[in-house]
This record gives structure tokens, C-alpha cells and sequence, in this order.
């Protein structure tokens, strides 16, 4: 990373000290019980999530932790789950780093899930029993409730948990093993690009239709359903971003686009 997106890193960093110490507070005020390096884990994901901490940005863990007013401890512990997680990539003799992004790999991501996950969700719904729906209610659910509580970290689990179910219902060990071989690249994309408290609280509750569909046991319906709510996440092209949803996206691809230009 050269000096010019370093300068434009070191910039957004300060101008959101401030929020990112007074978010680590409200964290631990709403959930005294959670550990303080979930606590940090939980803040820094926000910003990747916001592109305050951009793609390829270099995560200092002195600076975050003056910020934060805590030791190196919590926030080393933060960075190694995140790093767990693929959503920072640690290179060795140099740092850890925000996991880069490829909009052309995004894209093809995209189409290869609107071919795989409807399909999937056509099948639940001929091979799912009453267990396999209570479980994907129960997500469906704790995704909703996560998100109203601003729980960041449950909400990308349940989210991830959800479709992941609908995968393991179709009953297909072709789909599912397809599926667990983009599994990582799925969750680390989700952060990216739909992690945008704007465009989530739409799509969440997009995950109520999926389940009635499914529960309803309408096989059309179902692959209907999520072929619906993959395709809200798919811009046409640069040139026709229509809806509020994905203007959001494309934002997003613009900033990394816009990158690109000076590394």
C-alpha cells in the first residue's frame, strides 16, 4: 500500500476515534457479561464493515489501543479472531492487514450462488422435517432479534447459520460440498457488502419469506423466495444501479475500484 491510501487510512482512524471508544463502551454497558476482547472484536469489525478501517489497511495495535484505553491483550486477542474469521490476513514480519477485496471475484461469487443456493432451497423444501424447520425458524429469528440489538458478531453467525442450514436440508451432498468450498469467501463478501446497516435491515427479514416457503413446502416458491433475495445483491452493471439496496453495493465497489487507482 502506497503513501496516498496509507494517508487516506491514517485519516479515517482519527477522525473516528472518538466513536470507536465511546461504541467500545456501549458494548460492554449492553453486554457487561461478554469478554472484552469480544468486546474489541466486535468494534473492529464495525469499522471494516463501514470501510472506516479500508481493504489492505494495516491494523496497529498500539494505536488501537490508546484508542481504546485498554492493553495490547484484548485487542491482540480481537485481531487473531478476525483473523480467524478472514477478515484480516496477518503477513508475517509485516502485520495484520484488512483482507483485500476483488469486485470481479464478487461478482463471480454471485452468479455462481444464484445458481446454487435456489436450487438448494427447492430441495429443502421437498426433503426438510419438522426438526430441520424449528432449527432454521430458530436462526431466522436470532437473526432478526441480533440485528434490532445491534449485536454485529450474531448477526453475521445466524446469517451465516441460516443459509448454511438451507444448504445442509437440501439433502445434496453435491450442493453441499459445492457450497463449503465458497463457505469462507461467502462470510467474508457478506461482511463487505451487505454489512451496511441500511441495506441489512431490508435484507434480514428477507429471511422470513425464505422459511414460510420452505415451511409451506412449495418447492417453486422456495427457490423463488431466495433467488429474490440473492438478486437484490447483484447490480445489473455500473451502469444501472436502480435501487437504494444496491447503490449501496456499488458504493462500496466504487471505493475499492477507486483504490485500485493509486496502489
Amino acid at each position: 500500500m502506497n503513501n496516498e491510501v496509507s494517508k487516506l487510512g491514517e485519516k479515517l482512524f482519527e477522525a473516528r476515534c472518538h466513536a470507536i471508544k465511546e461504541n467500545l463502551h456501549e458494548k460492554i454497558e449492553k453486554n457487561p457479561f461478554q469478554s472484552l476482547s469480544e468486546a474489541v472484536y466486535e468494534v473492529i469489525l464495525n469499522e471494516i464493515i463501514q470501510f472506516n478501517l479500508l481493504p489492505g489497511a494495516k491494523l496497529n495495535e498500539y494505536k488501537l489501543s490508546n484508542v481504546m484505553s485498554v492493553s495490547r491483550t484484548p485487542i491482540r486477542e480481537a485481531i487473531l479472531l478476525l483473523e480467524k474469521s478472514g477478515f484480516v490476513k496477518r503477513i508475517p514480519g509485516k502485520g495484520a492487514f484488512v483482507t483485500s477485496f476483488s469486485p470481479e471475484d464478487y461478482f463471480k461469487l454471485c452468479d455462481f450462488r444464484f445458481l446454487l443456493e435456489p436450487a438448494a432451497a427447492g430441495f429443502a423444501a421437498i426433503n426438510v422435517d419438522e426438526n430441520d424447520l424449528k432449527t432454521l425458524k430458530s436462526y431466522s429469528e436470532k437473526l432478526n432479534s441480533s440485528y434490532i440489538e445491534g449485536n454485529i458478531k450474531d448477526v453475521f453467525h445466524f446469517e451465516n447459520m441460516f443459509h448454511e442450514h438451507i444448504i445442509l436440508c437440501s439433502k445434496n451432498r453435491y450442493i453441499i460440498n459445492a457450497y463449503k468450498r465458497i463457505e469462507m469467501k461467502i462470510e467474508q463478501y457478506r461482511l463487505y457488502i451487505t454489512g451496511e446497516s441500511a441495506l441489512f435491515e431490508f435484507l434480514s427479514f428477507e429471511h422470513d419469506y425464505i422459511y414460510t416457503a420452505i415451511a409451506l413446502k412449495n418447492q417453486a416458491m422456495a427457490e423463488a423466495t431466495m433467488r429474490r433475495h440473492l438478486g437484490l445483491l447483484i447490480p445489473k452493471d455500473k451502469n444501472d444501479v436502480l435501487t437504494a439496496n444496491s447503490k449501496i453495493i456499488q458504493r462500496k465497489l466504487d471505493v475499492i475500484e477507486k483504490l485500485k487507482t493509486v496502489l
